[in-house]
């Protein structure tokens, strides 16, 4: 193998350099084929350009009119920052991209790993197309894709590590200060360094002969995590999300355990059977152990598969290669050897363009469409022309959509996308409200709501349309839109 690679021009590409290069095109294409139609974006940007624009992060929930000034712990205020300075400086088209490169990355970061770890081009290929295959149903702007790549660097470095360099272990400080602020999966970070410092003091790691350095480097990410604006209390808000009847786990999709009929979760279970089949050949122990509890948590809740896809790489590439046959190199002649990479790279060139080609016409021709599908666009511009201040009880995903269009002018909504925040009692009453429970009346007139902003097949809309003080303003097959028409 090292011969024909040396016989190959050093200016043309490898062949690993080639896989990426495709893998890449596909991520980076993703975000920008569904566009801006993610639900979350919105209140990200609006977080995002609350802060740039008054310097301060919020401390207080500013959006809703149900828990306006309640506490509000901002766990990825940095990456909502970000992504309104790249809206406003580079504009929607390359934020979409910037953040398909951030799951690109997160690949390449694992086939490097892959590669580091002696695993041949070819299973890491392999490993990489798996683990791509999870991504696409998850990549979007949104901070999480930061973390994906922050974990797959964590991998990495923690494997890289040795006794003979172990103040390199020090580097995970300002790691987990930056990530803190970034996004909350930190926590999730935090508990690989744990079950990597467990194998260390059981001498199951490089870092054996120097665990005090290791120690001394875990102790130190959990104090840097603590380096935020919600300072040392702020470590524990992440765990919210995974408290038992969490309104989030019941009532949102993404929460919930996958559903392997759904053309979304195809990817987790193909890397959940690569997984079974392939083993754990060749891994560290500690690396099947975090794999396997990322596995276990993306049943559990199908957000998690990015995690499991993400810290997978390495391992199903590494154990990819114990399953092929060993071949003894092959010397092939410059000519030959230089003719394949080039083949090589003609059939990468395809594949970018194909999909270039495939989706660049869709997203020119279908994106204000697709927004008008997805999002009360209508509707929210009927409020703004006639009750621009108005308290609205909107669907859930559409929360941060009518923030964003809606804050400035005074409008505030009842619930959104930010449910780790809010009591469980306004989600339950959102929950009954919305179903048109016989009390929906005198809970929306105890909340002071003023418009209701939700799919025409409600509860809520269909026991609104027969009440006389409730008049019908706006509705399509997308959206119904009332307001207060008089009375109390």
């Amino acid at each position: 193998m090292l011969p024909a690679m040396r016989a190959v021009p050093r200016w043309l590409p490898a062949p690993t350099a080639l896989v990426l290069a495709a893998i890449a095109t596909v991520l980076v294409s993703t975000p920008v084929f569904h566009g801006l139609t993610d639900v979350d974006y919105f209140w990200h940007l609006t977080t995002g350009r609350l802060i740039a624009t008054t310097g301060q992060v919020p401390s207080a929930d500013p959006f809703s009119f149900t828990y306006a000034g309640g506490a509000w712990t901002l766990h990825e205020w940095l990456a909502e920052l970000l992504i309104y300075g790249l809206v406003t400086v580079a504009g929607s088209a390359l934020t979409l991209i910037f953040f398909g490169l951030l799951g690109g990355a997160a690949v390449g970061v694992g086939m490097l790993h892959a590669r580091w770890a002696g695993a041949r081009v070819l299973p890491t290929a392999l490993a990489a197309i798996i683990t791509t295959g999870v991504l696409v149903s998850y990549l979007t702007v949104r901070p999480q894709a930061v973390s994906w790549l922050l974990l797959a660097i964590l991998m990495w470095f923690l494997s890289s590590l040795s006794a003979e360099r172990p103040r390199r272990v020090l580097w995970l400080i300002p790691l987990f200060a930056l990530w803190a602020n970034l996004h909350g999966l930190y926590v999730v970070a935090l508990g690989v360094v744990a079950i990597w410092t467990l194998a260390t003091l059981v001498r199951g790691t490089p870092m054996a002969a120097a665990w005090r350095w290791a120690l001394g480097g875990a102790i130190g990410s959990v104090a840097a995590s603590m380096l935020t604006p919600a300072g040392p209390a702020g470590i524990l808000y992440p765990l919210r999300y995974v408290q038992p009847g969490n309104w989030g786990i019941t009532n949102i999709q993404e929460w919930q355990s996958p559903n392997f009929h759904d053309p979304a979760s195809i990817g987790l279970l193909v890397l959940l059977a690569a997984l079974l089949v392939a083993g754990w050949r060749g891994s560290r122990g500690w690396q099947g152990v975090v794999v396997s509890i990322m596995a276990l948590i993306s049943l559990v809740s199908l957000r998690n598969a990015p995690l499991a896809a993400v810290t997978a790489l390495p391992l199903m590439a590494t154990s990819f290669d114990g399953l092929l046959p060993q071949r003894p190199p092959r010397v092939r002649p410059a000519r030959i050897a230089t003719a394949r990479r080039v083949m090589e790279m003609a059939v990468t060139a395809v594949v970018m363009v194909a999909t270039v080609l495939i989706l660049l016409p869709h997203v020119a021709g279908t994106r204000a469409a697709e927004l008008r599908e997805h999002l009360p666009v209508q509707g929210v511009d009927r409020l703004l022309a006639e009750q621009p201040d108005a308290r609205v009880f909107a669907e859930y995903g559409w929360g941060g959509y009518v923030i964003s269009r809606m804050y400035d002018s005074g409008g505030r909504v009842f619930v959104d996308g930010r449910n780790d925040m809010y009591p469980e009692g306004i989600l339950d009453d959102y929950s009954a409200i919305r179903g048109g429970s016989a009390d929906w009346k005198a809970k929306l007139d105890q909340y002071g709501a003023t418009a209701i902003l939700l799919p025409p097949g409600t509860g809520l809309v269909g026991a609104a349309e027969h009440n006389p003080f409730w008049c019908e303003r706006y509705k399509d097959d997308v959206q119904a839109l009332l307001v207060r028409c008089g009375g109390s």
